[in-house]
């Protein structure tokens, strides 16, 4: 193994345990002892913070082989970043002015004392002083007299008592004066006369005379059918790899009407650092209602500050419609089907859910089919 290979094999090892600043030393000593290290230049653009400084390692990669795929889509959603800020360089001087010496100061402060105008700024402000104190002086000598008047007084006269608030004096109330009331005279009751019941006589009852009853037969109610309500087709159920939760993966449904298409998220898988065998990208297929393959349908990967399309190609098995890889970490990017309503899975990109924040070559295979309910 050859020097520029210990180094390489050193800065890959620091990148995978997440220390950055030891990554970028030795991958950057690996690409100047080899310049056409193909892994060198992209385990360094994985270590790297800017987009123009990732998109300078994959062009440094397409210099070499020009048929890189993984090298080319990076470069293309990386141009699409917003650029890094300018820093602007200040001299010293401006920032840091220097102080003048000892002699300096005397001088200009010798310079200010032989200047008419500071003579007349101290005294006005001497004046000011000296106003301020005479008024508060004569404050305080009027207050001093009014008090000792107060007290003078206070010995002179004796203070009045003061009822206390609060309590009510108490009022007359006139009583009513008893007068006789008149006794009831009593009032003479009726005599009873007894009067004689009539005789009850027999009086004969009617018989009752038979009617015959006309029963009407109700016509018969006819019912209208019941209408029968079409049943919804049933939807493909989604298969979720149980390992995205973990993740911080979530599906974010379709918002659609009953009746209307849209493009379901059928399957979503992810694939470890075992698993993916060194691969690090969003492998994505879209079939169409019968269930075959969707091509040259968009699918759209967004993150943070850009986005990229992407159509379904022609491929032969077992290589998927479309691909893209990945370069930062969990929670970085989405993906849904442009064009028309459809599911969007967020949370994806690179890591474990023991390590979320470093760059562990994982995988993600998503599915998504066109449905109506």
């Amino acid at each position: 193994m050859g020097a520029q290979d210990s180094v390489l094999v050193r800065g890959i090892a620091a990148a995978r345990a997440g220390d950055k600043s030891l990554a970028r030393q030795l991958l950057s000593q690996a690409v100047q002892l080899d310049p056409g290290a193909e892994m060198g230049w992209l385990w360094l653009s994985a270590v790297l913070n800017t987009p123009q400084a990732r998109a300078f390692c994959m062009q440094k990669i397409l210099d070499v082989n020009p048929t890189h795929r993984i090298a080319r889509q990076a470069l293309v959603a990386l141009e699409k970043a917003a650029p890094a800020p300018v820093l602007v360089a200040m001299p010293l001087a401006a920032v840091y002015p220097s102080r003048p010496s000892p002699k300096g100061q005397a001088r200009a402060r010798a310079a200010l004392i032989r200047q008419p105008a500071f003579w007349k700024r101290v005294v006005l402000v001497l004046g000011v002083v000296a106003f301020g104190l005479s008024a508060m002086l004569a404050y305080a000598m009027f207050h001093a007299s009014r008090a000792a008047e107060t007290g003078s007084l206070a010995a002179i006269v004796p203070e009045r008592a003061m009822a206390p608030r609060g309590t009510l004096r108490p009022t007359f109330t006139a009583t009513s004066t008893a007068t006789d009331t008149p006794r009831p005279t009593s009032t003479p009751m009726p005599t009873w006369t007894l009067t004689p019941a009539p005789t009850p006589t027999d009086t004969p009852v009617p018989t009752a005379t038979p009617t015959r009853r006309t029963v009407q037969r109700a016509a018969a109610v006819t019912r209208a059918p019941t209408p029968t309500s079409r049943p919804r087709p049933t939807l493909p159920p989604c298969a979720m790899d149980p390992r995205l939760g973990p993740l911080g993966v979530r599906v974010e449904p379709a918002a659609v009407l009953p009746g209307e298409p849209y493009w379901r998220l059928v399957e979503a898988r992810w694939a470890d650092e075992r698993e993916s065998a060194g691969k690090h990208s969003i492998f994505i297929e879209v079939l169409d209602l019968q269930g075959r393959r969707a091509v040259g349908q968009v699918v759209e990967v967004q993150w943070v500050g850009g986005s990229v399309a992407l159509p379904i190609q022609d491929r032969p098995p077992p290589d998927w419609g479309a691909d893209f890889a990945m370069y930062n970490t969990l929670g970085s990017y989405s993906v849904r089907v442009a064009g028309a309503p459809s599911d969007r899975i967020v949370g994806l990109g690179l890591g474990t859910a023991e390590t979320p924040h470093f760059t562990v070559h994982t995988s993600f295979y998503l599915t998504f089919r066109r449905v109506s309910w």
